[in-house]
C-alpha cells in the first residue's frame, strides 16, 4: 500500500476528529481520486461510517447529561426532586458508542486490505 492510500484512510477514519468535517471530506476527496480502490470500495469508505470517529468521540465529548437535585426537609428524609437535561441510558448509549467505534474501524480495515490487493 502506498503512502498516498495509507493518508487516505487515516483521514477517513481520524480526519473529522483532527479537523471537524474538513478532515474527513479531505479523506473522501483522495479515495474517490484514487485508482487504487474500485467504485464498490469508494460506496463502502463513504457511505458505511461517514465521518469516521468523529461520531464516536462528539457522544462521548457532547453526551447530555442528567442531573437530578433532591429537596431535603428539616428530617433528613428526601422529597421529590427536579431533573434537568436528558442522558443516554446505558442500554441505548453502549450499543451506540460500539456501533460508532467498530463501524469505522472496520470500514478503514475493509479499505486497507483492497488496497492491500489492488497493490
Amino acid at each position: 500500500m502506498r503512502r498516498y492510500e495509507a493518508i487516505t484512510v487515516f483521514l477517513l477514519l481520524v480526519g473529522g476528529v483532527l479537523l471537524p468535517v474538513v478532515g474527513w471530506l479531505i479523506g473522501a476527496v483522495m479515495l474517490v481520486g484514487s485508482s487504487r480502490w474500485s467504485t464498490r470500495d469508494k460506496l463502502a469508505g463513504l457511505l458505511v461510517w461517514p465521518g469516521g470517529l468523529a461520531a464516536a468521540t462528539a457522544l462521548v465529548a457532547f453526551a447530555p447529561t442528567r442531573e437530578c437535585v433532591y429537596v431535603d426537609d428539616v428530617s433528613g428524609h428526601h422529597h421529590g426532586g427536579q431533573c434537568t437535561g436528558t442522558a443516554l441510558s446505558g442500554w441505548l448509549g453502549v450499543p451506540l458508542l460500539t456501533v460508532a467505534v467498530v463501524g469505522p474501524l472496520v470500514t478503514a480495515g475493509y479499505l486497507v486490505w483492497r488496497a492491500r490487493r489492488a497493490a
